[in-house]
């Protein structure tokens, strides 16, 4: 269920960043992709994405340009790779896992920016609330309603 929530998510941003072209003219969305290190979880997270905007009709070298780069497991190059991403004025970055999203967020409030593999947005100050974020994150998180599942 998440998977799909989050498909759709990438898919309206794309829809949105496309009627926002100057005369109505298409232009190839840019989409920047920071994540934090090779993971199995972490690349699920970057295939699915793709995935979801492919089975939407957005294809890379097509009608959108992806910008994959990774951290490899460096804050350092997460920040790095993040100016990179804000300065080359990316359309949509989407940020796998909470460094690499804050280390974007850190940087811009204007560039829309989809998160994943955060457990708490609220609590990385991505957000100002996870009900109501009131900022340019959103995405999906992996916090387990632990509360819940002891009441259960």
């Amino acid at each position: 269920m998440k998977k799909t929530i989050f498909a759709l998510s990438a898919v309206v941003l794309v829809l949105g960043l496309m009627g926002c072209s100057k005369n109505g003219a298409k232009k190839k969305i840019k989409i920047g992709v920071i994540q934090l290190v090779e993971h199995p979880a972490l690349d699920g997270s970057y295939k699915g994405f793709v995935d979801g905007l492919a089975e939407a009709g957005f294809i890379d070298g097509e009608n959108i340009s992806i910008d994959y780069q990774n951290a490899q497991n460096e804050q350092a190059n997460c920040v790095t790779i993040a100016n990179k991403l804000v300065n080359d004025k990316d359309d949509l970055i989407f940020a796998i896992a909470t460094p690499a999203a804050q280390a974007v967020a850190n940087l811009t409030k204007d560039i829309p920016i989809l998160v994943s593999a955060v457990t708490d947005p609220e609590s990385a100050k991505l957000v100002k609330s996870n009900a109501k974020p009131d900022t340019n994150v959103s995405g999906t998180s992996d916090l387990t309603p632990v509360a819940a599942q002891i009441k259960l």
